[in-house]
């Protein structure tokens, strides 16, 4: 009687980035030294064009040794919808530019991704992008190599996404209130320019919304099912930044503050292109398709909520890629530590941090729940078990430490509406 039984073999694990990252005061100049650079598209918004970011790029190309040809598509809408990405694509398509410089938050840079897709392979369909996966690297529908015709040249105009450094695109369907994370590594882009010089006036309360995204891409990176040795380091620096930063950044927007902050988003986004993200993220792209609300808010709103949940040890025991027993917890530990948060115990650690978190929100201005947000409450509540359902599907709960129920999710949502000041991230 022989019994055969399956081997489990894990796949090899991988790090990727931009092959360059040039940083620090006035790195935008490189522009001006980029090899095979004679037709650009640059891809922005209005905001840039106001702020008088798009003549600073424009500048830069013209001191360039040889003629540069250029064009603008600067109609990039907060949250890009499917038709926007289209109509950038079909300028691209006729341009014909070797190179895409994407000037902007991560909306236009996760807009330039799709439209640089869609001008190398015209072939590719929308909803083909858009198919579910569990590993990345092997999936029903294989994202073809980008790079042929054209660089992509990520420039961040604020410290929250790493969208410049990411191989993830947030694309939105508004007509059927969707927004669909797009995952492939044919998407992180070929050169990163990191310019604090660029966010030195973005508002104060702007800098607070994308300031807690970096600190939830970090937090989410760290205790991924994915997160390995190589993401830990960068998540935990992130962390220690963001809170070390972010309120001088909010309310001085001094110069280190901020450039600290701009780092603290890039090294973020190498650690979540690399470990993926968790449940909060799931929430928050399923609430802003709903409600449209701003979504580094949202992320503020919900972390406290998520430290606790994926902080408490779940009852049955499941499958964890990169280690043998439940870690999570462990890892808000490390956190808590790191902070000098009180720490004995993983159960302690996990209370201080997801109160510090709720804290630190509202200190640089954050109204922690959803009512304040503007959202009904009616509404709210005859949402939440569809949001819950939509967000247990969406390609950033696979990396959860936890496997986030969907009845677990909606009572989460219900009680993250009034955000209870005395329990952060404690459901009632």
């Amino acid at each position: 009687n022989i019994k055969k039984v399956g081997r489990r073999r894990n796949n090899m694990q991988w790090f990727k980035v931009p092959s360059k990252i040039y940083f620090e005061r006035d790195s935008i100049q490189y522009l001006q030294k980029m090899k095979n650079v004679s037709r650009v598209m640059i891809v922005t918004d209005q905001a840039m064009v106001k702020l008088g970011f798009l003549q600073r790029v424009i500048e830069q190309l013209e001191l360039r040794p040889n003629k540069v040809i250029y064009e603008v598509f600067s109609d990039v809408e907060p949250d890009p919808d499917i038709t926007t990405v289209n109509r950038g694509a079909e300028i691209m398509k006729s341009f014909e530019p070797d190179t895409i410089v994407a000037l902007g938050g991560g909306s236009v840079m996760d807009a330039a991704k799709v439209m640089w897709m869609f001008y190398e392979q015209p072939q590719v369909d929308f909803r083909d992008l858009v198919q579910k996966f569990m590993d990345i690297r092997k999936r029903a529908f294989k994202f073809p190599e980008l790079g042929e015709r054209a660089k992509y040249v990520g420039i961040p105009t604020t410290s929250g996404t790493g969208s410049e450094v990411t191989p993830f695109a947030v694309i939105s369907d508004k007509a059927n209130n969707r927004k669909y994370p797009l995952a492939d590594y044919s998407l992180t882009p070929t050169i990163a320019i990191v310019d604090p010089a660029l966010v030195m006036t973005v508002p104060d309360f702007v800098t607070a919304d994308t300031g807690m995204d970096v600190l939830t891409h970090a937090i989410e990176a760290y205790t991924s099912t994915l997160a390995n040795d190589y993401t830990d380091g960068l998540a935990l620096q992130a962390i220690k930044l963001v809170f070390e930063n972010l309120v001088s950044s909010v309310k001085n927007a001094d110069f280190v503050s901020r450039e600290k902050m701009h780092n603290a988003s890039t090294m973020a986004g190498m650690a979540f292109a690399n470990a993926f993200l968790g449940m909060s993220h799931s929430m928050a792209h399923k609430i802003g398709g709903f409600f449209h609300t701003v979504h580094g808010r949202t992320n503020a709103i919900l972390l406290p909520y998520v430290i606790r949940y994926n902080g408490t040890r779940p009852a049955k025991a499941a499958t964890w890629p990169k280690y043998n027993y439940y870690r999570a917890d462990e890892k808000f530990q490390d956190i808590a530590r790191m902070l000098g948060l009180p720490s004995s115990t993983p159960e302690e650690a996990v209370d201080a941090l997801a109160k510090a978190v709720y804290e630190l929100g509202e200190a640089v201005g954050i109204e922690m729940n959803f009512k304040a947000q503007g959202v009904n409450h009616k509404e709210w509540l005859a949402t939440i078990h569809e949001i819950a359902m939509l967000a247990y599907e969406d390609q950033c709960s696979p990396a959860n430490p936890r496997l986030p129920m969907v009845a677990d999710m909606e009572e989460i949502l219900a009680d993250a509406y009034f955000g209870y000041k005395e329990r952060p991230g404690r459901i009632k």
